[in-house]
């Protein structure tokens, strides 16, 4: 026993030696970034007073305590923008929580980020951190990967957004939504109690998602909650499990920490039996027609991976392959289910909020596909440009995405980019992270004419007009290189959801009801009960970040 002593102890002070390590990398760090903002205070740049130990860490909690509960982070740096006098910019230091930042908050500005040939594909090495549990693979997948690498695995996903597989898709789509449908109809026929729509809506894209990501039938709409689906919504309540946006350091917490391992664990072994299963089928001469008509994302990526020289299709998946498609398909799982299922709940609040948008909605659907409800989905699944013909429908959608962004847009400065507003005022980047603020972007006053107005019509007005929107002032998809490749498949599903639902129903939110009694000040968060909370994606708050609903047929 004794002649391990000499072993324990090297042990013990290898580990002494990587604590203090990591304790003075986390000091050294800190005291850079400090400084580096300070130089900018110095200068004179826009910030909030800033605390040489504790940064804007003071600020951003002054900011937080004025909010309700749950409210997004948005909100805080929308306010402390305020507080400055709406700046087109201002600086940002959150450390250890992020690196400091410059917010941007001006599209002029925004468009001078996307468009820069560096800073404009850049996306920060942070962003892996926050990614982990969602994608595992230590966060590495299309959104946080940097040059060839990303380069490399966009390419071998890129053919499956073509518009003509994109197409291929629609009847897969529709199919769904119709499920979705016959589920609404029932509730509304029980005589329209109050529910809670985004449970609804979050298994309509998990099962559409299931088809395009995994050629997967998941079938939660029609036979419960599927394991793969339950066990990424499980991984997300893992990651969010508060939504307190000053409560970071709770992802500290061990038992936490090792929870969302072992559930991506079993997550992870649930994508490979889905991945095993297609290149089963990949071999089979029944895909091979399946694959005249329809990609999904693994089908393509396994066509491209089996067409490399000297490769045979009886041979194994590679195991770094393996690796790197788990990580990218539950990203495209987790980014093609959630934001699109918070934006359609978003949807149904405002259209049916306002009344003259409803009727104006349902006279183009009217034009368009005729009077006759039951023949829509097979329009829409049989010609699916059809969806081209629906402009009032697509502004309608493009203002719900305005007031309600899912996310915002992050990039890495550099030396060479140094922001010039019209005004004249220089922003330097270098060793800040960019954030274009969507939120704050979308809502400025500056921008946009009646920013908190529900007006579809700006984005159908010419040059000239007081609602024409500035270039770049929209920017839910962002612009430049690493814009959302996904755009044109989340417009066509939303474009589709709406046609689907908007003449045969009539919503109406209950807020009012489920919060009765409830004293919240919503002052600061532009006094809307539907304010934006953190879950995955912004949310509409709610019960379990979900709008509940009254629902009354209107036609059939």
């Amino acid at each position: 026993m004794d002649s391990l002593g000499p072993l324990f102890n090297t042990l013990a002070g290898i580990g002494l030696l990587l604590a203090i390590a990591r304790v003075f990398g986390f000091v050294s760090a800190g005291w850079h970034f400090r400084a580096r903002v300070n130089r900018l205070q110095k200068l004179g740049k826009p910030m909030l007073p800033h605390n040489k130990l504790l940064g804007h860490l003071l600020q951003a909690k002054y900011a937080a305590d004025d909010l309700p509960p749950g409210a997004h982070s948005v909100y805080i740096l929308h306010r402390m923008a305020r507080k400055l006098g709406q700046p087109d910019a201002y600086y940002f230091d959150p450390y250890p929580i992020n690196n400091p930042m410059l917010i941007v908050v001006d599209p002029y500005l925004a468009n001078q980020v996307t468009s820069h040939s560096w800073t404009g594909a850049e996306k920060p090495p942070t962003l892996a951190n926050w990614f982990e549990p969602i994608s595992g693979g230590g966060g590495v997948n299309l959104f946080t990967q940097n040059g060839q690498e990303w380069k490399h695995d966009h390419n071998l996903f890129l053919p499956f957004f073509s518009n003509s597989n994109l197409d291929a898709a629609m009847p897969i789509i529709v199919g769904q939504l119709v499920i979705l449908r016959d589920i609404l109809r029932r509730k509304a026929q029980a005589g329209g109690d109050i529910f809670h729509l985004e449970p609804l809506t979050l298994s309509l894209m998990n099962d559409i998602i299931g088809r395009v990501v995994f050629n997967a039938e998941l079938g939660n709409q029609t036979a419960g909650s599927h394991p793969l689906s339950e066990t990424m919504i499980r991984q997300l309540g893992l990651k969010f499990a508060t939504n307190d946006v000053m409560d970071n350091l709770g992802q500290l917490n061990p038992f936490r920490k090792f929870n969302t391992w072992n559930n991506g664990r079993i997550l992870d072994n649930h994508v490979r039996d889905q991945i095993n299963k297609r290149v089963v089928a990949f071999r089979s001469a029944k895909v091979q027609e399946e694959r005249d008509v329809f990609k999904s994302i693994l089908d393509q990526a396994l066509e491209t991976y089996y067409s490399k020289p000297g490769r045979r299709q009886s041979d194994p998946v590679d195991g770094n392959f393996m690796k790197m498609l788990c990580s990218q398909l539950r990203l495209f799982f987790f980014a093609g289910y959630d934001s699109t299922s918070a934006a359609m709940v978003a949807c149904c609040y405002l259209i049916w909020k306002h009344p003259e948008v409803l009727a104006k909605l349902r006279e183009e659907h009217d034009k368009v596909f005729g009077r006759n409800l039951a023949a829509c989905a097979d329009m829409i699944a049989e010609n699916p440009a059809i969806l081209n013909s629906l402009p009032y429908t697509t502004a309608v959608i493009k203002e719900t995405m305005r007031l309600f962004p899912p996310a915002n847009g992050i990039r890495v400065g550099c030396a060479d980019l140094v922001l010039k507003g019209q005004d004249g005022t220089q922003y330097p980047t270098e060793g800040v992270l960019v954030q274009m603020n969507h939120f704050s972007i979308h809502r400025s006053p500056e921008v946009w004419a009646r920013p908190r107005e529900f007006l579809p019509e700006r984005f159908l007005v010419g040059p000239g007009h007081e609602l024409y929107p500035a270039k770049g002032a929209w920017r839910i998809f962002e612009y430049g290189t690493r814009n959302c490749t996904g755009q044109a498949f989340v417009m066509k599903e939303l474009r589709a959801f709406v046609a689907l639902l908007a003449r045969e129903f009539d919503f109406q939110d209950c807020y009012g009801e489920v919060f009765a009694g409830e004293k919240v000040d919503l002052t600061n968060v532009d006094h809307e009960k539907a304010y934006l909370v953190e879950a995955g994606s912004a949310h509409l708050r709610g019960p379990m970040h979900s709008m509940s609903m009254h629902l009354v047929q209107y036609m059939i």
